[in-house]
């Protein structure tokens, strides 16, 4: 009796005649000329080559691709930072101008208000002339109600 071993090595040997003559499309009276036996398979080894390089050149050509569209939409986000930066610039920049103008507009103000308003020692200037105006005509009141006393004193005098 023929052991497990025996028995698998028998059937792939006959396996691998059977695939070898489906791969060439030999048959059992192609096996028995032996002019067709002589003649060797040729391989062609550059498949795999070929392979390879087609197999390189598209992934080459996927990561480039990729890398691409990534290094395309962090230049989209960041020329979109960069605008949002420049539009809050520009708002800063009117507010600086508009402020510095204020500034103007009142430092302006101020000019024509210090020309316009009187310093302490003019101050002081008008108080002793309106004192002084004021002694002046209470004198003069005084005056005139002595000249109405005396002229109805003459009258009661002429009564």
């Amino acid at each position: 009796m023929q052991s497990f071993t025996q028995k698998f090595r028998q059937f792939q040997q006959q396996s691998r005649h059977t695939i070898y003559r489906a791969q060439h499309n030999e048959t059992s009276a192609d096996i028995e000329k032996p002019e067709k036996r002589l003649t060797p398979i040729i391989r062609n080894p550059i498949g795999a080559f070929r392979g390879g390089l087609i197999g390189f050149l598209l992934g080459l050509t996927i990561a480039g691709g990729s890398g691409y569209y990534y290094l395309l939409d962090e230049y989209h986000t960041a020329s979109n930072l960069l605008l949002s930066s420049v539009e809050e610039l520009q708002k800063s920049t009117s507010k600086v101008r508009d402020y510095a103008q204020k500034i103007e507009r009142l430092e302006g103000e101020l000019k024509s208000l210090q020309g316009s308003a009187a310093t302490t020692d003019q101050i002081k200037e008008l108080r002793s002339e309106t004192r002084k105006l004021f002694d002046g005509l209470n004198l003069q009141h005084l005056e005139l109600k002595t000249n109405v006393w005396n002229i109805s004193e003459y009258m009661k005098k002429l009564n």
